[in-house]
């Protein structure tokens, strides 16, 4: 209370005191630091936050303190700003706004400081310090956080387009393998209806002609029996071999043989059903005995036996040739026939395909698989070369001692 017996200038002098101690009081009591610097940057007021926060010693938070003191003495405290260069930015922007502007400023004790500044008429401006240190740590963890999941959503959702493109790539080799599988349905019963028809034909001329008979005609007769018979033989093991790989139903039983005599009585055996294409071996290359399945091999060579002499109608010749190279030996069968064209040679191994330059001809697209097949079980290869209208050579590599499996 003003004592009504002071005269009105003191009245009114107890009155500022008063309204100073208020002003001063709720500047001290604020929870964030306060400064105020005039035009030419020297300190008007502080209060003790302000000081505490960078540790002010009370000299330099007299009124007409330089900042550039109280920032030189920062540094020397290591609580100075980071980046000096950009430290009056917000002064600038603030200025030149006409308004409140606020940055956040790192600290080298690693603190975060938000500075908000208010420029008065003067040219001076007020501004608050407030640590937003953990404000700041909570909202980059939380930036991480979101980074995290947003990279965890983008590399699921990947993960499932992937997978729906795999089930795509999936159902339409179904549907391939389907409309592959149907077509072979339809060739093997051609196929298998084929020697059946000559079977039957050749041999009711047989009984028709039973009392008349000359042995020219009796060889004719009995030789396309014969082949055909030959043909279901090898249609039949070839189909049972298929399924036998595909169930893991065929093991492979190794043991020291003859590969020369082995080519040799497919060569045979093709010659007494093909009496219209020689067959021409070369084979003395070849070692004493490598390591191999008898029976596979056999089918093996039959198989690309049959295909030179049933793919080169108008090349009687048919060249058989095995030689030792390195570790390994290797045995052609090289034809003069229809040829294969260059786009179709990578996919001569495929289940079911057939090249082009084979239409007309009857086949099912297995035996060169299967063959592809038995002799990687062997531990070897199998490549072809071949140019349209001027035959094929298919070579077969195999190991002289089969590796053990692991």
């Amino acid at each position: 209370m003003v004592d009504d017996d002071l005269t009105p200038l003191a009245r009114l002098e107890s009155e500022l005191a008063d309204q100073s101690a208020w002003l001063d009081a709720a500047i001290n009591n604020m929870p964030h630091g306060l400064c105020m610097f005039d035009s030419e940057k020297r300190l008007i007021v502080c209060n003790a936050a302000y000081a505490q926060m960078y540790d002010l010693p009370q000299a330099l938070t007299l009124p007409r303190t330089p900042l550039n003191a109280i920032l030189e003495y920062r540094y020397a405290k290591g609580n100075g700003p980071v980046d000096m260069a950009t430290y009056f930015d917000v002064v600038a922007k603030a200025a030149e706004m006409g308004c409140f502007a606020s940055e956040n400023i790192s600290i080298a004790d690693g603190r975060v400081i938000k500075i908000s500044h208010n420029p008065m008429k003067n040219g001076g401006y007020v501004a608050t310090h407030q640590d937003v240190t953990a404000a700041v740590a909570i909202s980059d963890e939380l930036l991480r956080q979101r980074d995290t999941l947003e990279a965890a959503v983008q590399a699921r959702t990947a993960e499932i387009e992937r997978q729906a493109q795999e089930l795509k790539r999936m159902l339409a080799q179904e549907r391939q393998i389907n409309e592959l599988q149907r077509q072979f349905v339809a060739m093997a019963s051609h196929e298998f209806r084929t020697p059946l028809a000559i079977i039957d034909a050749a041999a009711q001329r047989l009984r028709r002609r039973s009392t008349e008979l000359d042995p020219a005609f009796v060889t004719e007769k009995t030789g396309r029996i014969r082949a055909a018979v030959a043909r279901m033989v090898e249609l039949m093991e070839s189909v049972l071999s298929i399924g036998r790989l595909e169930h893991g139903g065929m093991e492979i039983s190794c043991a020291p043989l003859s590969l020369s005599e082995i080519v040799e009585a497919c060569c045979a055996r093709q010659r007494s059903i093909s009496p219209t294409h020689n067959i021409l071996t070369s084979l003395v290359a070849l070692p004493e005995r490598i390591e191999g399945d008898r029976g596979m091999l056999e089918q093996v060579i039959t198989n690309l036996l049959s295909n030179a002499v049933k793919y080169s109608p108008a090349g009687p010749d048919i060249h058989v040739r095995g030689w030792l190279e390195s570790d390994t030996v290797k045995v052609s069968v090289h034809d003069n026939g229809i040829g294969i064209d260059a786009e179709d040679l990578p996919r001569m191994f495929q289940r079911y395909f057939r090249a082009r330059t084979s239409s007309g001809i009857a086949g099912t697209g297995i035996g060169l698989n299967l063959v592809k097949q038995i002799v990687e079980l062997h531990g070897g290869t199998i490549g072809v070369t071949s140019e349209k209208g001027r035959g094929s050579t298919f070579t077969v590599t195999l190991p002289i001692q089969r590796l053990p499996e692991h």
